[in-house]
């Protein structure tokens, strides 16, 4: 809950969520439980790459943009051929249509393939949403949990999904739960005192009992006075190391140009524990466009966020 000396609380409800694997003789996502049914027996493995992106829901030809990200982190991204499996990876998504944007996820063949969903079904976002976050795991990490959280103090409907995955400890013969956070903090200035709130609750969540740490990761809107120095007050480390002014790690404002400057909206924070690294993120999409004859000029941006590149480790 939100709260304090001179705040109300408010709550924030948590609820259940459920991975989902496609089957191919059921012709349908069906629930697993945690931890069963990933259909690996190969030991978690103790790097993955992980991948943060905000496929933008509020621009045309919403299927034709979430299949041009789809095949850029297949093609391009994971440099996965014919089909084929990625490395282990992580991938989080934010302002996913909830109805377009979500259904070619569900009915892409290589999502289907080689990936674990959460949430499979938009009902679990905010009723009035017309957008929400997106999980996705390859399927050889086994999920321990998953939840989402829905901001109590936001007018957007903004919620956090999150995932608890099982990663293997390199010459060690247990393994550690690290909790992945995929979120989308309150947008504008209206949102300025409601992101810290935002982002305090979900460190919270990265300090809770039975995991190694954690990632909160996805589009934070650092527009207010409090965004730059909230993260290290909460004892959150930022990934990228270059600062907020280098523009390399821009990754909102210049695909399209806009009236306000570019800037690093997205982000990769972590808990800084021993026994795990991250490393510093690279941008992806940068000057993706999706194609058509149905556009004027033939073609628009694919997103007007860049997306983030990194790998994480389990150390020991």
């Amino acid at each position: 809950m939100y709260g304090g000396d001179d705040k109300p609380v408010i709550p924030n409800p948590l609820r259940q969520l459920r991975m989902y694997r496609w089957s191919g003789s059921r012709n349908r996502w069906h629930r697993i439980l945690p931890e069963n049914d990933n259909g690996e027996d190969a030991v978690p493995p103790s790097t993955i790459e992980f991948v943060s992106w905000n496929v933008s829901f509020d621009t045309p030809m919403v299927p034709q943009r979430m299949e041009s990200v789809l095949r850029h982190l297949e093609k391009v991204v994971f440099k996965c051929r014919d089909g084929e499996a990625p490395e282990p990876c992580v991938v989080l998504l934010q302002e996913v249509h909830r109805h377009r944007g979500l259904e070619v996820i569900l009915k892409d063949e290589w999502v289907r393939e080689h990936f674990f969903v959460t949430p499979a079904d938009s009902n679990k976002w905010h009723e009035h949403g017309l957008y929400g976050n997106v999980t996705l795991v390859e399927r050889s990490i086994p999920v321990a949990d998953a939840h989402i959280l829905d901001f109590g103090l936001s007018a957007m409907q903004r919620t956090a999904v999150i995932v608890d995955i099982r990663l293997g400890a390199p010459q060690q013969d247990y393994d550690v739960i690290l909790r992945v956070i995929n979120t989308h903090l309150e947008s504008l200035p209206m949102g300025n005192d409601v992101r810290p709130e935002q982002l305090t609750l979900l460190s919270k969540f990265l300090k809770g009992p039975g995991v190694r740490g954690g990632i909160v990761s996805g589009d934070m809107n650092p527009i207010g006075p409090k965004d730059a120095t909230c993260p290290g007050t909460l004892g959150l480390r930022d990934a990228w190391r270059k600062g907020d002014k280098d523009e390399r790690g821009f990754t909102w404002g210049a695909q399209p140009k806009t009236e306000f400057p570019a800037a690093r909206f997205d982000k990769i924070l972590y808990l800084p524990r021993r026994g795990y690294r991250v490393d510093e993120p690279q941008r992806i999409g940068v000057g993706l466009k999706t194609f058509s004859e149905r556009l004027p000029g033939g073609s628009m941006w694919t997103s007007d966020h860049c997306g983030l590149w990194t790998k994480v480790h389990i150390l020991r």
